[in-house]
């Protein structure tokens, strides 16, 4: 898993390439937890590359967006693919993350 960061507005977007999954999740969740610990109060995933998301991917997500609120943050994902999207659907998380089509939606 490589990922990126930079800032849009005043949110940190970090995106995500490769497969979001148990082998990737794990590194993955140290480095967001630091970027968040280190001063984050807004942190919005793109994930227009991530290829696969399973059930280790989808537990970091819900961990960071728990983490940013319980620290009054905001958390975003953006540009979710169509597959993506059918698995977040599927498991009714569409409702519980925003998600939006890229970062000129950031509010």
């Amino acid at each position: 898993m490589n990922f990126t960061t930079k800032q849009v507005k005043n949110h940190t977007v970090v995106t995500l390439e490769g497969s979001l999954d148990i082998y990737s999740a794990p590194a993955l969740k140290k480095e967001l937890h630091k970027i968040i610990d280190d001063g984050a109060e807004s942190v919005a995933i793109d994930m227009v590359n991530i290829k696969l998301l399973d059930s280790s991917g989808i537990a970091l997500l819900a961990n960071l967006q728990k983490k940013l609120k319980s620290e009054e943050g905001t958390f975003f994902l953006l540009n979710v693919s169509q597959d993506v999207m059918v698995i977040l659907k599927l498991s009714s998380l569409d409702k519980f993350f925003t998600i939006l089509n890229g970062e000129g939606d950031l509010p």
